[in-house]
């Protein structure tokens, strides 16, 4: 049936496929159009549409002689809440504010948090993080770019956001229509984004992006004409100014100092001159729990927001909980013999007679395929190793020592509240890289699970209970 679906045959060659088709008994799938010259008349023993052996819905009423061909369904359709998942990730909302919470204690008073949401909250789900935060006692979001932020616009997120990469022209009728905050990084777009909002008679606010050693944007934090040239503007209002750490997570590293002393040199010149912007800022997670002199008046930590330690790929020394756990299922068990090999390449061969699991976890959902022969993964509490590479949707893993292992059964594929040998920092040093990559990977098409209030919800409640609004193309006119 592929060939007529697919081949762009000519009407007259489609009634002898169809015929083919229907001898070998052959599946339709459902909804395929087929368009037809004669149809009828050229079904020879079919019966016609009111045959016995006519395996179609005839559409009413068609003037264009085509028909949809559909399976036979069920009387009711089956319950799509209940469909089976052959893996997730869990969300822990409740986790987010705590973790929120714990930075507020670790924080003067009067100093801001900004959670950043870019990527998509880094896999996490940036709606249901934003939200949550709200509710959490975050008083900013950060975004990369500035199609993040006006999405957030168009559910309804009414607090501040800034969009930290860097503004071009092209984007500031979108930052003043949105009201979002713009990252000013050099003299040119400050003075052309001034201009805009002068001959336009709109305003919008602004964060001076300075670069004190990171060398990736920003003014430099030695050009103080041009930073007074843009503090000064009349109609771009600068809010704020920021830079960003190279090495705060590198305990001792110089630069961290030179970065925060050439920072605070610029916040206490622009002071003396009465030019310092409201919201000065520049910590990190690192720099947020490691460095209090660099708190100013805002902190971004998004690591320890999201509940992974900063430092590196050992446990948390601060009370952070996890927010995401990516969760599998068996979906095949079977015994292998000594010398055979697992997966692509054949990396890992058998020396004694193995049980092997293969489970609904690969690297089209995010899971990392760079090592072979490295990592765990738990079922029933126990410790399972991953044998060979990991494929793209599967991944296999020796299951010999569990009794009675069954098909269908959990897997806990990152879980780190249950153990570090699985956690989002472990598993991320094992393929040399940080936990923010992992996360980010994570795929659209595994499942998202909720916890919040203590129980676990979807999506629709969470929109109801925060109250997200209906999306709105241009939400605030």
């Amino acid at each position: 049936m592929d060939s007529i679906v697919n081949s762009g045959l000519a009407r007259d060659d489609a009634p002898m496929l169809v015929r083919k088709a229907i001898s070998q008994k052959s599946a339709f799938p459902v909804f395929t159009k087929i368009y037809l010259n004669q149809f009828y008349s050229n079904l020879e023993g079919s019966g016609g549409p009111t045959g016995p052996y006519w395996p179609f819905s005839v559409v009413p009423n068609c003037r264009d002689s085509y028909i949809i061909l559909t399976m036979k369904l069920l009387a009711t359709p089956p319950d799509l809440n209940k469909i089976a998942r052959p893996n997730w990730i869990e969300i822990n909302l409740d986790a987010l504010c705590n973790n929120i919470q714990f930075i507020r204690s670790q924080i003067p008073a009067n100093t801001k948090i900004l959670l950043p949401v870019k990527a998509d909250s880094y896999g996490h789900g940036s709606l249901a993080c934003s939200f949550a935060a709200k509710f959490g006692g975050a008083d900013y979001l950060g975004v990369a770019h500035i199609s993040e932020g006006m999405l957030l616009r168009q559910y309804g997120m009414d607090l501040p956001i800034l969009v930290l990469g860097p503004c071009t022209p092209a984007d500031f009728a979108y930052f003043v229509e949105f009201q979002l905050t713009a990252a000013i990084t050099d003299i040119r777009t400050a003075m052309a984004f001034d201009q805009y909002l002068r001959d336009t008679g709109t305003t919008c606010k602004a964060h001076i992006a300075i670069d004190t050693g990171m060398n990736r944007y920003g003014f430099d934090a030695e050009d103080f004409n041009n930073i007074r040239a843009a503090l000064s503007l009349k109609n771009l209002r600068f809010e704020g100014m920021f830079t960003h750490l190279a090495t705060a997570d590198m305990p001792g590293n110089p630069k961290t100092d030179i970065q925060i002393q050439r920072f605070t040199r610029l916040v206490d010149v622009l002071e003396a001159e009465g030019l310092r912007p409201e919201i000065c800022h520049c910590s990190s997670s690192a720099g947020t729990l490691t460095r209090p002199e660099s708190h100013f008046d805002m902190v971004r930590p998004g690591l320890a927001l999201y509940g992974y330690n900063c430092m590196g790929a050992a446990p948390s020394p601060w009370p952070i909980k996890p927010v995401m756990k990516i969760k599998s299922t068996i979906r095949h068990i079977h015994d292998v013999k000594p010398g055979e090999t697992v997966s692509y390449g054949g990396y890992w061969m058998a020396q004694q007679p193995t049980r092997i699991a293969t489970i609904a976890i690969g690297y089209g959902d995010g899971y990392l395929r760079g090592e072979y022969n490295k990592g765990f993964v738990f079922i029933r509490g126990q410790l399972c190793p991953i044998l060979g590479r990991v494929c793209m949707d599967a991944t296999m893993v020796d299951v010999s020592h569990i009794p009675d292992v069954q098909v269908g059964e959990t897997v806990d594929v990152v879980n780190g509240e249950l153990d570090f040998r699985i956690s989002m920092e472990s598993v991320a040093d094992d393929h040399h890289t940080i936990p923010y990559e992992l996360t980010s990977r994570v795929a659209r098409r595994l499942y998202r699970k909720y916890y919040w209030k203590n129980r676990l919800v979807r999506w629709d409640y969470l929109r109801q209970e925060f109250g997200v609004k209906d999306y709105r193309e241009y939400p605030l006119r």
